[in-house]
């Protein structure tokens, strides 16, 4: 899967000039309803104590609009619900029903679920009906010419820039990149990547996002009958998550963070682990303290969940 993952913001005019990287993903499963690390630190970001959005934001957020609006075509919808600016090649109804779907939705679950911190800057999300549309404006707005199919996070710009025709699921796993950093910042990169490919096909309420079973089951299944499955603790511990094995890494750290929702450990660990990320085989202890066992227990239950599990 992809290499790296990671909206129109405060001060658009620089932010489209700014070369930023770009993080993709390969393949674009669905999100239900549908309407890899970091790179840059937030300033700094809200409580959910504090009134969010605070009214800077949405200033900023309705400003980002308006710059917005002097860059792009006649075409194009733009809504704003801070954090977030929205923006399609589409009308205004299907527009305001993709960002509240596929975004705030999304968003607000995570939020109640994970995330103590809220964004303090806009984000925006730039959706495109089809694939020329899709990259003809990539092209124009920030000079991206060799783009991934499904879409990609610019975290340098906070922009997600997605081909939303391929479905939603994409949607979900950048802009889980794109707020996980303002609550956990230096979270490791096998569960960033664990937590967004899991929110890739999920069902979605007011307070959780459910991961369901994808595309990424079978290669994980056929490496494990072929013994091929690196222990637990080697993906915990290796920082090596985009080498040679990141195709199996993403889907080894999607179905263990699955695990983890399917014992009801997750929400738990994430809480823990952003508390308790540092020192010596921190990320072994966490997980070793949330489940109540050793490690080496803890994957061989694991495995035998996975081999469980069916794909459709």
């Amino acid at each position: 899967m992809a290499i790296r993952h990671r909206c129109l913001l405060l001060g658009l005019s620089a932010a489209v000039l700014t070369a930023g990287g770009i993080y993709c993903i390969t393949r674009s499963p669905a999100t239900r309803p549908i309407p890899q690390g970091p790179t840059t630190q937030p300033d700094r970001a809200t409580r959910p104590t504090e009134q969010y959005p605070p009214e800077e934001l949405a200033a900023a957020c309705r400003e980002a609009a308006e710059g917005l609006r002097g860059r792009l075509d006649r075409r194009f919808a733009i809504t704003v619900a801070p954090p977030f600016v929205v923006a399609g090649n589409m009308p205004p109804s299907q527009l305001k029903r993709r960002a509240e779907g596929s975004v705030v939705r999304p968003a607000r679950a995570m939020w109640a679920s994970y995330f103590q911190k809220r964004p303090d800057k806009a984000i925006t999300v730039l959706l495109f009906t089809g694939g020329e549309s899709y990259k003809d404006w990539a092209g124009r707005l920030f000079n991206d010419r060799r783009v991934p199919h499904f879409g990609y996070y610019k975290p340098a710009e906070r922009t997600l820039v997605m081909n939303i025709s391929t479905g939603g699921g994409t949607l979900v796993h950048e802009l889980t990149h794109a707020l996980i950093v303002y609550d956990f910042p230096d979270v490791p990169l096998w569960f960033n990547e664990g937590l967004a490919s899991l929110h890739e096909q999920c069902n979605v309420s007011e307070r959780r996002l459910t991961g369901l079973v994808n595309w990424r089951l079978p290669g994980l299944q056929k490496a494990i009958s072929a013994g091929k499955l690196r222990p637990l603790r080697e993906l915990l511990t290796k920082r090596d998550f985009y080498g040679r094995l990141r195709g199996l890494n993403y889907a080894q750290a999607r179905y263990f963070c699955m695990y983890m929702q399917h014992k009801g450990l997750l929400a738990k660990f994430y809480k823990h682990f952003r508390e308790n990320h540092t020192g010596k085989d921190a990320d072994v202890k966490a997980v070793e303290h949330v489940f109540e066992q050793k490690l080496d227990y803890i994957d061989a239950a694991f495995i035998e969940w996975v081999k469980t599990l069916k794909f459709e």
